[in-house]
């Protein structure tokens, strides 16, 4: 007998002993990190649901309603019976409209990007997808009935739990781990349009479905199709006339679980392990260098950076990041215990040498701070590398740093801190809840354009130039002048300004023939988050303007001789500790501490700056 080799071509499948060989090994469900949605989900859904699909992403202390479990696969908003999983098309409407009165915002995606995500989303509970999901048969809406509907809401038990007026707020309901929400503000069922034959429908497939996970049932086959019609009548009516819901600020119930499990100020909140391990916790010392590292790549002074790294160097050295270690930071940690100073040096000089190496510390956020770890570096994939690879210096990529939740850690605080509902830092928070989230744009497209390590924000005239719009109109009727004055943000993906820290000041002065201020003809307002501390934090008053939005001054003067009103914008990026400084100078200080709170101020008040002003001429009507 003579062997010849065993050729099985590409495509053929041998089977020995009923085994498929080409099936071998048997293939699991497909990681969700393997599938190619998954960069649409790093980018669009990590924040709130996590890496891991748990809804513990960095981002979820922050949400208005608490982000879903993906791995547990319980979805309230479905077209199908409890037990079985959403439709892909239910799944689909959700990533489109997003949940309203919630943090899901809509997402304006192709339908092959849907599709993609929606493929990861389910990739998280294999299990529970495997189950065929089939929607409810359900009649089509007969006319309204909300009479009928109110009579069933009564009948029925809903006002256990809902509430008489729907508002969620019986004790039944209070003692619920997922209590219902407030029907008298925004529907949560996703939906493309909400008009009220939107809401109705809403409403309708949220009674008929239940909402899993919760103790809301699901009533179809129980209830008469025409009932459950009639009770979303009848929920509809429950809207109240001011139903939108404010996601600026925080549920007493995030501020609530921050004072119980407090998250760590200047700490990343998510749950990944790879980035966990780089911002999740103190930064430990880095130790003695290996050998294998040269001299510049031993050391952690932002200059030795340079030397490989100088465009990156040169745009970080003016900004405010190299400042961090200002003087007024010093003059604010002077006598302070030692667990405060800790708490502020997190993000000012976050590298353990820099408590003891005065060079490093006056490097302030360093390069090394936040991207060298036991002498590894740590950083965003290479676009373009243009240096050799050096085996000696590994580089760790990780995704997170082109996300805004790179971020958060040092530009959001905790909601415990929360004044008026919203923590006094609450930068990540605006951004999660405006438009450039939902779009996809990242802190670092506005703050670090093409990787730039400038960080420009309100203290760069220009910066702040582009992001603002201004018109303005003034015209003179029967004796009374008029000036109206419109400030849109319409480029800041969060409100402008942002902190309590920075001021803007619209101004409007009515001028003579001859260019002369006209007396009583002045007006102002500010703009910014106006904050007080007098042994606890207090809000006096909140202009800014959110994502999108505009603010209006309008001011009427009976007024003879204006022919020209002056409208001017003037920026103080520094104003509240200004006025921080100004009052810490009136006091009786040791000489180090006054001249630190004295070249603070000197600071503030040089980074003032006009941003805007227009001569208008006041034209007859």
């Amino acid at each position: 007998m003579r062997w010849r080799p065993l050729v099985i071509s590409v495509g053929v499948l041998v089977s020995i002993g009923g085994i498929a060989i080409g099936a071998w090994p048997p293939r699991g469900p497909a990681s969700p990190r393997a599938l190619p949605g998954w960069p649409l989900y790093e980018r669009y859904c990590v924040a709130c649901h996590g890496a891991a699909g748990d809804g513990r992403g960095p981002g979820a202390p922050y949400t208005k309603g608490r982000p879903r479990d993906l791995v547990n696969g319980d979805y309230a908003w479905r077209s199908t019976p409890i037990g079985q999983p959403p439709t892909d098309d239910d799944l689909r409407a959700t990533l489109r409209h997003g949940a309203p009165g919630t943090s899901m915002p809509g997402f304006a995606l192709s339908p092959a990007q849907l599709d993609d995500l929606v493929a990861v989303v389910k990739a998280f509970a294999p299990a529970r997808f495997a189950t065929p999901a089939v929607p409810i048969g359900f009649a089509s809406p007969p006319a309204p009935a909300a009479e009928r509907g109110a009579k069933l809401w009564s009948e029925l038990g809903c006002a256990s739990c809902h509430g008489a007026r729907g508002a969620g707020d019986t004790a039944a309901a209070k003692a619920m781990a997922s209590p219902p929400y407030d029907l008298t503000r925004e529907l949560h069922r996703p939906r493309a349009t909400d008009d009220s034959e939107a809401r109705r429908r809403a409403a309708a497939l949220s009674i008929a479905t239940g909402l899993a996970g919760t103790a809301m049932p699901g009533y179809a086959g129980t209830v008469a199709d025409a009932d459950i019609w009639a009770l979303a009548d009848h929920v509809v009516t429950l809207r109240g006339a001011d139903s939108k819901v404010d996601r600026s600020t925080l549920d007493a119930a995030a501020i609530a679980r921050d004072r119980v499990a407090k998250l760590e100020v200047g700490r990343w909140p998510g749950t990944d392990p790879d980035e966990a391990r780089l911002f999740g916790g103190p930064i430990a010392p880095q130790g003695a260098p290996p050998a294998s590292l040269g001299p510049a790549q031993a050391s952690l002074a932002a200059r030795q950076c340079s030397r490989c790294h100088n465009k990156q160097f040169r745009e970080w050295e003016p900004s405010l990041h190299h400042g961090a270690t200002s003087p007024g930071l010093a003059a604010q940690m002077y006598g302070l215990p030692a667990d405060e100073v800790a708490s502020c040096l997190r993000c000012h000089a976050p590298l353990p040498e820099q408590a003891t190496d005065r060079a490093l510390y006056a490097d302030g956020a360093s390069c090394a701070g936040c991207h060298v770890r036991n002498w590894t570096r740590h950083g965003p994939e290479q676009l373009a590398p243009s240096l050799l690879p050096l085996p000696g210096y590994p580089l760790t990529t990780l995704a997170v740093y082109e996300r805004a939740d790179f971020c958060l850690p040092c530009h959001q605080l905790p909601p415990r801190t929360a004044v008026a509902g919203k923590p006094l830092l609450n930068t990540y928070k605006e951004w999660l809840e405006g438009p450039y989230m939902k779009r996809g744009v990242q802190c670092q497209h506005c703050h670090m354009p093409n990787r730039e390590h400038s960080f420009k924000g309100i203290h760069d005239p220009q910066t702040f130039r582009e992001g603002i719009a201004l018109t303005a109109r003034a015209h003179a009727r029967d004796g009374t002048v008029t000036v109206t004055v419109e400030v849109a943000n319409v480029g800041a993906g969060h409100y402008l300004p942002t902190t309590p820290t920075p001021a803007a000041w619209l101004s409007i002065e009515l001028l003579d023939a001859r260019g002369k201020p006209i007396r009583g003809g002045l007006a102002k307002q500010r703009i910014g988050r106006d904050i007080y501390f007098d042994g606890s934090w207090h809000e006096r008053a909140d202009t800014r303007i959110p994502p999108g939005e505009k603010l209006t001054m309008t001011r009427a003067w009976r007024v003879a001789g204006a022919t020209t009103a002056r409208v001017k914008l003037d920026v103080h990026p520094d104003d509240y500790y200004e006025r921080l400084y100004a009052s810490q100078l009136r006091k009786r200080l040791v000489p180090e501490r006054r001249a630190l709170y004295e070249e603070a101020l000197a600071r503030g008040r040089k980074a003032h700056y006009t941003a805007e002003q227009r001569e208008l001429p006041i034209t007859a009507r």
